[in-house]
């Protein structure tokens, strides 16, 4: 199969799996994401866009804060509204101070967050009382009822419950006990709003200077679905009874979204749900996965340099046993030259009768002889061989010669 017929094989494969996951998401995917999205334009179920824009058809509508930094801050401004509605609100000692004195000269501060913000509890409360984050109650339904009942337009018990998909399940309501509020906050002012259950308290404020810090531990119930309930606009408008009647400020810092999202059910907002938001980064997100993909099949194998056809390997070692045997030869010193030949033929013997070099001579040419089937005054006469030659320094190159004739006339005949 040619590569150009399998890089087409990959791409329809390729493009047959995309087609089919837009397939599955389509019809498979649920449209709707159940899980808190504190940010003004999400329409999903627990997004805020709905209380965005009610507020935004006040007199004097609403007035985005989208800097990081509360320093920025007006505190000049008199009868205002500064609005955050956000899984936490943590700012720092010097931000926290800057809003009291914003507070201070006549204007609301509006705190809806699901962790107690502690960096502005602390400014009222001395330092050697504790001061508790909220506690939990898990439960799917959660009645809400006001104690401020000349304050609020509506007085009534307010019945919510907490939707994931198709069911009413769990969540975890956060809150103040009663116990720890009237024994310790409400020592220092703190004045209860609602109550949860007639046993927590969900909603209180504090007078500060000219103006009022309104504080709310359960922004879920300002969510899109919450609010589409049948108690929904009350408990809003109860709440929106106790700011100003000038303008809003809403809180929404750019590139801080971790205020908004929640990771209660273990899920973050990511920067993939902004991408997934928009048709264009999308499907630009799908073309970088298939390119990153098609890159893997084709070239991710490791690449090198082409190998030079290298010379046919020559086994050099009898040319230098024949230069090795004609250095011995000239110097017509044939005793070393016996020696190795006795040393080899031993070694074979050893080796392929095992037969120990060391047995008497008459008694090893016996065995030797047995063994080979070569007769034994063939044999004896090779040993007298090796002997005269190997002790005689006067031997010449015919003795020599006629040694390694015996030799290999006792190869072709041993067994």
């Amino acid at each position: 199969m040619s590569r150009k017929v399998i890089f087409v094989l990959f791409a329809l494969l390729i493009l047959g799996g995309v087609v089919l996951f837009v397939y599955y998401k389509k019809h498979y995917f649920p449209k709707y994401n159940w899980y808190p999205d504190y940010r003004k334009k999400s329409d999903q179920p627990y997004g805020l866009k709905l209380m965005f824009d009610l507020l935004k058809e006040q007199k004097d509508g609403v007035t985005v804060f989208s800097s990081n930094e509360y320093l920025e801050l007006d505190t000049t401004l008199v009868n205002t509204n500064f609005i955050t509605v956000g899984n936490e609100f943590f700012p720092d000692s010097i931000n926290g101070v800057h809003l009291l004195k914003y507070v201070g000269n006549g204007n609301c501060l509006f705190i809806s967050s699901e962790y107690a913000p502690l960096e502005i509890i602390t400014h009222f409360v001395p330092i050697g009382d504790t001061i508790h984050g909220y506690a939990d109650l898990y439960d799917s339904i959660v009645h809400v009822n006001f104690t401020q009942d000349s304050l609020m337009p509506f007085r009534e018990d307010l019945r919510f419950h907490h939707q994931f998909l198709k069911d009413t399940t769990s969540r975890g309501w956060t809150f103040y006990e009663q116990s720890y509020f009237n024994d310790t906050l409400a020592q220092y002012g703190f004045v209860p709003i609602s109550n949860c259950n007639k046993q927590y308290y969900g909603g209180f404020y504090i007078n500060h200077g000219k103006g009022k810090i309104v504080v709310h531990a359960n922004p879920f119930l300002f969510t899109n679905y919450c609010l589409t309930q049948k108690n929904g606009y009350k408990h809003l408008a109860n709440f929106m009874s106790m700011l100003n009647k000038g303008p809003i400020y809403w809180d929404d810092p750019l590139g801080n979204q971790s205020r908004h999202g929640n990771n209660e059910h273990g899920t973050m907002q990511n920067p993939l749900r902004f991408l997934f938001t928009n048709d264009s980064f999308r499907w630009a997100w799908y073309v970088f996965l298939i390119t990153v993909l098609l890159y893997l099949l084709f070239r991710s194998k490791r690449e090198q340099r082409i190998i030079p056809i290298l010379p046919v390997n020559t086994n050099a070692s009898i040319e230098y046993t024949k230069a090795i045997g004609t250095l011995y030869f000239q110097t017509k010193n044939h005793q070393p030259l016996a020696h190795e030949l006795y040393i080899v033929f031993m070694a074979e013997v050893r080796n392929r009768y095992n037969l120990p070099p060391d047995l008497p001579e008459q008694e090893l040419v016996s065995q030797l002889s047995t063994r080979s089937g070569i007769a034994q005054n063939v044999i004896y006469n090779l040993f007298k061989q090796f002997k005269r030659l190997r002790e005689d320094k006067e031997s010449t190159s015919d003795d020599l010669i006629a040694l390694y004739k015996s030799i290999e006339n006792y190869h072709k005949k041993r067994k």
